[in-house]
């Protein structure tokens, strides 16, 4: 069974669900991608990894023991010869590997080289605190090296990721397409929840030009294929409020099933 939204399904946006579609989502993307790419290139699907400096409580709520020596009854007594070798010094590994959101990669198989990331952006990419920080120091580091970048948004909630100068308008979903060679300029797509998804370009070496892949398509594939309509109830508003101009819109798609 179809999304009963022609486009981006207002309702994939609930927590709930985000967590299962960003990564069932990159994969059918990572699917379409990789029918199309030259020869020389893979796509990968990737998880962020982060190295997590903890503070003196987290440190303290971390300590645990790998190995625990409990007191011996006096039935249970070590045997003669047997002592016990006290380390010198007590240490703390202060350094915790945190893994964060899934990503998309294209990669020069040839020279063993990232050529194009894709980022699906999470709620926490969107809203203030140290992930969203983290990310874009992540996407400064991607254009910074000569990396290209395709940015998708398909949440309508929190703050758009900053660019130089905007549109006047605001749309509900973006995709940004940043070609390292035509830095500081970057292609936009911008979309309204009336609006299928987009043909767009993934760009790969300046030589090869891009390729092109139907957003929609993937996002049908994931609808369907990890059948959402079980667990949305659509008798009930969308988590994310629609705009006023769309919700009797929504109402009648819902009620008339297209």
């Amino acid at each position: 069974m179809s999304s009963p939204f022609p486009g981006m399904d207002p309702y994939l946006e609930s927590p709930h669900l985000w967590s299962d579609f960003h990564t069932t989502f990159l994969v059918a993307l990572r699917k379409e991608i990789a029918q199309r790419l030259p020869a020389r290139y893979a796509a990968h699907v990737e998880r962020h990894v982060w190295i997590h400096e903890p503070d003196a409580e987290e440190r303290s709520r971390r300590v645990r023991p790998d190995v625990l020596v409990t007191e011996q009854t006096e039935s249970a007594a070590p045997s003669a010869g047997v002592s016990t070798i006290l380390a010198p010094l007590t240490v703390l590994l202060p350094a915790l590997r945190r893994e964060g959101q899934v990503y998309l990669k294209i990669v020069d198989v040839q020279e063993n080289k990232v050529v194009t990331v894709v980022e699906l952006l999470s709620p926490s990419n969107k809203h203030p605190g140290s992930e969203r920080e983290t990310y874009l120091t992540k996407r400064l580091d991607y254009l910074a090296s000569g990396t290209n970048l395709v940015e998708i948004d398909l949440l309508r909630s929190g703050s758009p990721m900053p660019v130089a100068v905007d549109s006047e308008h605001s749309a509900d979903y973006s995709v940004l397409v940043c070609r390292a060679a035509e830095l500081p300029q970057a292609g936009k797509w911008e979309f309204s929840v009336r609006d299928p998804l987009p043909r767009i370009p993934i760009p790969l070496l300046a030589e090869d030009g891009d390729v092109g892949v139907e957003l929609q398509t993937c996002l049908d594939r994931t609808y369907d294929e990890a059948q959402y309509h079980r667990e949305i109830d659509y008798t009930q508003p969308p988590p994310t409020p629609l705009r006023e101009g769309d919700v009797a819109w929504a109402e009648e798609l819902l009620r008339t099933g297209r």
